[in-house]
């Protein structure tokens, strides 16, 4: 019995290493089982008026869809200056992942 549980938790820790990161944010640290975080890429500290916010998915590493390109965020929010940008990723086991880049600025 005992010899069975450590094989099961030695057969989960080299599987994690080898499928942890199916699907990864591909930015900024990222976890084994989970990651979240906010990463600041650009800002001016000049006060703004409108905000957007668009993601691109991972689902495996296999399926990876969105449009998360400064050019579609400007055009959607109609924003023409940008003062900040920001980037914020979601892990979840190498089943999930998300890069969302968000913009502040004026039109």
């Amino acid at each position: 019995m005992n010899r069975v549980f450590s094989f099961s938790i030695l057969l989960v820790l080299i599987s994690s290493l080898f499928f942890g990161n199916c699907a990864s944010p591909g930015f900024g640290p990222r976890g084994l089982f989970y990651t979240k975080t906010k990463i600041g890429i650009f800002g001016t500290g000049e006060s703004s008026k409108r905000r957007a916010t668009s993601c691109v998915h991972s689902v495996l590493g296999l399926f990876s869809f969105g449009d998360a390109s400064l050019e579609f965020l400007k055009s959607r929010s109609k924003i023409q200056n940008v003062t900040e940008t920001n980037w914020t990723t979601f892990a979840v086991l190498g089943l999930y992942a998300n890069l969302c880049v968000e913009i502040s600025g004026n039109e």
